[in-house]
Order: structure tokens, then C-alpha cells, then sequence
């Protein structure tokens, strides 16, 4: 396939879209961003007018500290949680609405009805269900006898931190069900019955015809779970505060620079966790590109 050409009053007409775009980024995101990298390499104390130089000695402080260690560990955990869940549920939901033929739009609706709610309101509906005292969670399981009195679910850091990613997919699964869905509505249907009359049953075209043709979509979809995953903040400190077993990278950004009011440490461990989301998602990316590039 060639490429597309395009013409210098087309480019012309698409700078004038873009700038305003390059614009606000570059005031609210690439300006900070920049200030904060260099800022990083220096002691920023607000009660002292003298910024000495330091290098590299935030960033060493950090790979030492033992809550630093332990905030990367749960955002992982959080990562893989939440990026196994949001794929898996998200292509069922997005599986099962593109077989509905009647009444889809309205299901459509409900399924994105928890990604509508802001995450702090999310946050507290499921605060309230885990609450150890009159938490619904609990009344459900006793009624069921699968438990003997009412249990404290954040007591458990393996518990705590499931159960913080499970509030997570909630609010977020519904994106990757309608990325998932708008890839599977772009297959042709030719080609399953192609497949049908190859001898091909559910799970050989869903292989075969399905998997390949949606690896677009679900490059994207992975690549958003793993951003919003790296970034969660509202879910873990109101589910859980600030303790150690729950605190996310962004939790710790926060204690260090507005609490400790270490801000160059905050600084560079924000930068951290910056890079760290997008290392991983790089991969996701390049393989959109390698999906969608012209030959």
C-alpha cells in the first residue's frame, strides 16, 4: 500500500488544529514536566531561599528507601491486577454487546455508567461495602455462611491490594470494553463465515479471524490500564489511607513532597514513576504502530 500524500493546504489546515493543542500541552504538561526534571537534580526547600545542586542524590535516596521499595512493589501489583481484570472482563463485556442486536445501546450505557462516576465517589460507594461493621460485603457473606463474623478486609496486604485493584477495574473496565468493542464492529463479517466454511468453530475464528484483527484495539487497551493503573492515587488512599501495605508510587509522591515536604525527592519520584508507565506502555504503542503503519 503507498502512502497517503497530502497536499501544503491540507498541512497547512492541520497546524492550525494542532496548535492550539501543542499549546495548552506545552503550558500544562511539557512546562511542568521540564521544571520538575530540572528541579529534581536540586535540594528545593521552601524554608530556605538557597537551591544547592545535588545531582543524582534523590534519585539514589530513593532506590534506598525501604516505603519507596514498597510503594513500586504495590503499584506492580496493581498493574498486573488491574491490566489482567480490565482486559479479561472488558473483551467479554465488549464479546457479549457485539452479539446483542436488540436493546445495545442501552446496555452500552449501563456498562459505562462506572467509568462516568468520578473516582472518589466510586471510591466511597465501595467503602461503604467493605466497611467491617455494616459493610454489605460482609452481611452478604454471613447470610451466606461463607464466613462467621464480620472481617476486616484491609488487614491483609494481599487482600488489601486485590480488593483496592478490583475498585479500580470497575471504574476503568468500562473503557476497555468500548475500545474492545469499536475494534470487533470494524471486522468484517465475511470473514467469519469464511471461517465457518474453512471448518473453523468459535474458538479457531475467535483465534484465527477474531484475536488479529482487534490486536489494535487491544494494544490501546492495554496501554490505557497500564497508565491509569501506574497513576492510581483516589481508590488506594481512600479505601486504605496512606498505609505502607496499599500506598501506590503516586500515594508516596504525595507524602514526600506535601507532607515531608522533601520536594525534590517528590520531584524525582514522580519522574520515576513517569518513566516507569511509559517504558511499559511503550511496548503497547509500538505495537499499534506496527498494526496500523503503511507499507
Amino acid at each position: 500500500m503507498t502512502r497517503p500524500t497530502f497536499k501544503a493546504d491540507e498541512m497547512a489546515l492541520a497546524a492550525v488544529f494542532v496548535l492550539p493543542i501543542l499549546v495548552i500541552m506545552g503550558g500544562l504538561v511539557f512546562y511542568p514536566l521540564a521544571v520538575s526534571t530540572v528541579d529534581s537534580f536540586y535540594r528545593v526547600d521552601p524554608m530556605r531561599p538557597d537551591t544547592p545542586f545535588v545531582g543524582f542524590a534523590n534519585y539514589a535516596r530513593l532506590v534506598t528507601d525501604s516505603t519507596v521499595q514498597a510503594s513500586w512493589f504495590n503499584t506492580l501489583a496493581y498493574v498486573v491486577f488491574a491490566v489482567v481484570l480490565e482486559t479479561l472482563g472488558g473483551l467479554g463485556a465488549a464479546l457479549l454487546l457485539d452479539r446483542i442486536r436488540h436493546g445495545r445501546r442501552w446496555l452500552l450505557a449501563i456498562t459505562v455508567l462506572p467509568w462516568c462516576l468520578p473516582p472518589v465517589v466510586n471510591a466511597i460507594v465501595w467503602m461503604w461495602i467493605f466497611n467491617p461493621s455494616y459493610g454489605l460485603l460482609n452481611k452478604v457473606l454471613l447470610g451466606l455462611g461463607l464466613i462467621a463474623q464480620n472481617k476486616v478486609w484491609f488487614n491483609d496486604q494481599a487482600t488489601a491490594l486485590f480488593l483496592v485493584s478490583l475498585v479500580h477495574v470497575w471504574r476503568m473496565m468500562p473503557l476497555t470494553a468500548v475500545i474492545l468493542l469499536a475494534a470487533l464492529q470494524s471486522i468484517p463479517g465475511e470473514l467469519y463465515e469464511a471461517a465457518k466454511l474453512d471448518g473453523a468453530g468459535p474458538v479457531k475464528s475467535f483465534r484465527l479471524v477474531t484475536l488479529p484483527l482487534i490486536a489494535g484495539g487491544l494494544a490501546i487497551a492495554l496501554s490505557q490500564s497500564t497508565v491509569f493503573a501506574f497513576n492510581l492515587f483516589d481508590e488506594a488512599w481512600i479505601l486504605a489511607g496512606s498505609s505502607i501495605d496499599t500506598r501506590s508510587v503516586i500515594i508516596q509522591v504525595y507524602l514526600t513532597a506535601f507532607q515531608s515536604m522533601r520536594l525534590s525527592s517528590g520531584m524525582a519520584l514522580s519522574i520515576l514513576a513517569m518513566i516507569g508507565s511509559l517504558a511499559v506502555s511503550l511496548v503497547y504503542v509500538l505495537k499499534v504502530y506496527r498494526e496500523t503503519r503503511y507499507d
